[in-house]
């Protein structure tokens, strides 16, 4: 389960990745002692607890991870949209220069077009390209937390049977 995982997986506290603690708190359950007669099983409180603790530490960098793609995707439109005013700038500078004569009037009004053009399809290109790297780092993103929810999903399901009539223990920190 490990070795389907990315080599820069954010580590959590003490060095473990989200899904280490995962496979750990999966390795709980499996090696717990059954209760004879029933589908319930004896785990210890602190593993278990320590193993949840460290899932709400290794959360936030997971989290710190997106707002970085965000961050990155905004500094990118930025610099996109502040050299197509460049560009603008510099094509309109050129063009006042060049509007001494006629044919050179026509002429500059030509260019600036030209660079007009390029610098918007040169934006858009820039905004395309930025759009597909942040979307394709966010749906990573998204496939890692989905595979962290469901196992922890499948962890509280096995350790929590739903028999009806019993109290069930309050771990801390654990909400419904």
């Amino acid at each position: 389960m490990a070795d389907d995982q990315d080599d820069d997986q954010e580590p959590a506290s003490d060095g473990l990745s989200i899904f280490d603690v995962l496979d750990r708190l999966e390795a709980l359950v499996n090696q717990s002692r059954r209760l004879p007669l029933t589908s319930s099983i004896v785990v210890g409180e602190e593993e278990i607890l320590e193993a949840l603790d460290q899932i709400r530490v290794s959360l936030p960098d997971e989290i710190r991870e997106a707002r970085m793609v965000l961050e990155t995707r905004d500094s990118r439109l930025r610099e996109a949209a502040d050299q197509a005013e460049q560009t603008m700038l510099a094509a309109q500078e050129r063009a006042d220069r060049l509007t001494d004569d006629h044919e050179v009037t026509r002429r500059a009004t030509a260019e600036a077009d030209r660079l007009l053009t390029d610098a918007r399809d040169r934006s858009r290109k820039m905004r395309r390209d930025t759009d597909d790297y942040v979307r394709d780092r966010m749906e990573e993103l998204e496939t890692e937390l989905a595979s962290a929810l469901a196992q922890v999903r499948r962890g509280l399901e096995t350790l929590d049977p739903g028999q009806e009539g019993e109290e069930k223990p309050k771990g801390k920190g654990r909400r419904r």
